[in-house]
């Protein structure tokens, strides 16, 4: 999965060939229009507003894609809180060098505005102790996972191999490591039973955490807590090859032509943060959690435009992304009295 989404050049994401909205692979909540970056542009004017109007704040993101949600956050900012603009610095965390430059193009008129930062990984993004607002959109489902099996009476790891000019599948009992992960999440010794694990989130985490000493994390993807990611009703699991909008039947097929997905485990994200000294606000699916964040513009005179309007039913209506992608909000040094309109009505 690393290899087949991020080996350099060719790689499915490093290549820097189009792979999101309609002329891509697959959509994404930041495909239909601006109006996401709209509702994170508000919640980084409330965070600025809790921590008393700091003269600087950094802006995160990893897995910008071509760069249009952070575009459509700047050109929010800049219209609705032109006063915050300056007090900004954006950094990318870009590993793909093709990416990086359409990035560059995508925000050069924003150059004059404030400063704009790439870095080839999260280790190279710099400590600060100005707050920092990091936030992703289906970054994380692509974060490799390690695929486990029950059969025969124990749990195997699936490897990868070559056979002839084919990729295939081999089985080989878990390692010790991988075993405590399984049993962490009491996830069911059923015959058959396929779902997968990914253990690196742990060390991103602390990695971030160590870059952020005030300030947030926002998680947009899709995923589940643990105890129904892992339930004996999701009996195949949730990894998932796509490719032209459609399931591909092969993961191993073709890789670096298609995407490789899996759901994230919400629980992990929020057990993880806890150890490092985030506070979780909650998780909630995108319909109820967005619609909160959104009220002001709800409100605004003159109403939503008919664009606008369709854009917000795509990221709330459960048959688009309403229901199968949520939203975590994770704070570390933010006042205890502080409530995110996100989580609370």
């Amino acid at each position: 999965m690393e290899i087949a989404l991020y080996q350099p050049q060719i790689g499915y994401y490093s290549s820097g060939e189009t792979r999101t909205g309609r002329q891509g692979d697959f959509l994404t909540p930041v495909s239909p229009g601006p109006l996401l970056g709209q509702l994170i542009a508000l919640q980084i004017a409330e965070i600025h507003l809790t921590l008393n109007h700091p003269p600087t704040l950094h802006l995160v993101e990893q897995g910008a894609d071509r760069g249009h949600l952070a575009h459509d956050i700047l050109t929010a900012l800049s219209q609705h809180h032109p006063d915050l603009l300056p007090r900004l610095q954006l950094h990318l965390i870009e590993p793909s060098p093709s990416l990086a430059r359409q990035q560059q193009t995508h925000l050069h008129p924003f150059r004059s505005l404030l400063p704009l930062h790439w870095h080839a990984d999260l280790s190279a993004l710099p400590p600060s102790s100005h707050p920092t607002f990091f936030y992703s959109c289906e970054l994380i489902d692509s974060i490799p996972v390690r695929l486990i099996r029950f059969f025969s009476g124990q749990w195997h790891e699936r490897f990868v191999t070559q056979t002839e000019n084919q990729l295939d599948w081999i089985d080989q009992p878990v390692s010790a490591e991988l075993l405590n992960e399984i049993n962490r999440w009491s996830i069911p010794p059923i015959e058959g039973f396929t779902t997968e694990i990914r253990p690196s989130i742990s060390s991103w985490l602390k990695l971030l955490s160590q870059k952020i000493q005030k300030g947030a994390i926002l998680t947009l993807d899709y995923g589940l807590p643990a105890h129904e990611l892992y339930h004996p009703s999701r009996f195949t699991g949730t990894l998932r090859a796509l490719r032209q909008h459609s399931p591909s039947a092969n993961p191993l097929t073709d890789p670096g032509q298609q995407d490789l997905t899996a759901h994230v485990n919400f629980t992990e994200l929020i057990e993880e943060g806890k150890k490092l000294g985030f506070h979780n606000h909650g998780l909630l699916p995108f319909m109820t959690a967005l619609p909160r964040q959104a009220t002001s513009l709800l409100r605004e005179y003159p109403p939503m435009s008919e664009k606008s309007t369709r854009n917000f039913q795509h990221l709330v209506h459960p048959s688009f992304f309403g229901q199968s992608h949520l939203a975590l909000l994770q704070t570390k040094n933010l006042p205890e009295s502080y409530q995110p309109s996100m989580f609370f009505s």
